[in-house]
Parts: structure tokens; C-alpha cells; sequence
């Protein structure tokens, strides 16, 4: 058991990503002119650079590296633990996991994973905006991966007066 917490933490810490990222504003890229194959592609571009950005040398990384070696050295003895002795090894390592308040340190990653992408779209030409509350609206309608969800985002996206409204 004691080697299985370490990860269990690991990955509850790393399945809270997305939902981060789920709660991020509402926005957007375009560049005016740009064909709906030029604009696929440099989404995905962009996205694998940020998903695929080496994030092992981050405070947040190194974070939890501690975190991991003290989860394993307080947790050495839980399998010859008897009674309040267990008790006090969980609780123990119950501080150590909140102490290294893993969802703030997901929010930091996933920001400078996001950071990547900016900087990768803005390097091609885009420009960001902010989604209208009934752009929103609209988009909270249309199934995420959807061809319907990609032509209205692309549709805002090579709309000019979107672009200069909207701008951020």
C-alpha cells in the first residue's frame, strides 16, 4: 500500500487539469484570412506545444517530487502498523498531500502550458478574443469536437469586426 499512494495522489492531482481547465474565461483566436485547414492546423500545432511543453523543471513539479519522497518516507512503516500508529501515518501524510495544495499548483501548470499556446498563435498572426455572453451561449450549445462547434468558432474567428470588438 505504501508504494500506491504516492500515485493515487499523482493522479488525482493530474485528472484536476482538465477541470481547470473547464472553468478558464471564455475566449478565442483569429487571424482574418485564414483558411479553415490553415486554422486547424495551427490549432493543433499550438495545442501539442503546450501539451507536449516539458513542465519537469516547474516549482510546481519539483513540489510534488517532494511531496512524493515524503509520502514514501512517512509511509516506509504502514505495512507493519498497528492501531493508532496507522492513524498517525495517514494523518501525516493527509498534511503532506495538502500541503502541497495540488490544485494550485495544477492552476500554475496549466497556465504556462496555456502560455505556450498564446505564444504560439500569436507567433502565427492570431489575434485573441473574448466570446460575447451570447457567443457563449451559443457555443455551450454545440458538442465539444463537433463540426458545428469548429464552423462557429471559425466563423468568429475570421470575422473582422469580431476581431476588432472583441479584442483582447
Amino acid at each position: 500500500m505504501h508504494q500506491s499512494l504516492p500515485y493515487a495522489v499523482a493522479a488525482a492531482c493530474l485528472l484536476s487539469a482538465p477541470l481547470a481547465a473547464a472553468r478558464t474565461e471564455a475566449v478565442s483566436w483569429g487571424k482574418p484570412g485564414v483558411s479553415i485547414d490553415q486554422y486547424r492546423i495551427d490549432a493543433i500545432t499550438c495545442g501539442r506545444a503546450g501539451y507536449y511543453m516539458d513542465v519537469s523543471n516547474t516549482e510546481a513539479a519539483q513540489v510534488f517530487k517532494g511531496a512524493t519522497s515524503q509520502l514514501q518516507t512517512n509511509e516506509t512503516d504502514l505495512t507493519n502498523a498497528m492501531g493508532p500508529r496507522v492513524l498517525d501515518i495517514v494523518t501525516q501524510s493527509a498534511r503532506i498531500v495538502e500541503a502541497t495544495r495540488p490544485e494550485a499548483r495544477m492552476r500554475d501548470v496549466a497556465g504556462l502550458m496555456q502560455a505556450k499556446v498564446d505564444d504560439c498563435l500569436r507567433q502565427r498572426g492570431y489575434v485573441r478574443f473574448r466570446l460575447t455572453d451570447a457567443q457563449r451561449k451559443q457555443l455551450g450549445h454545440l458538442h465539444l469536437g463537433s463540426a458545428e462547434r469548429h464552423a462557429f468558432l471559425y466563423r468568429l474567428a475570421t470575422d473582422s469586426a469580431v476581431l476588432k470588438d472583441q479584442a483582447r
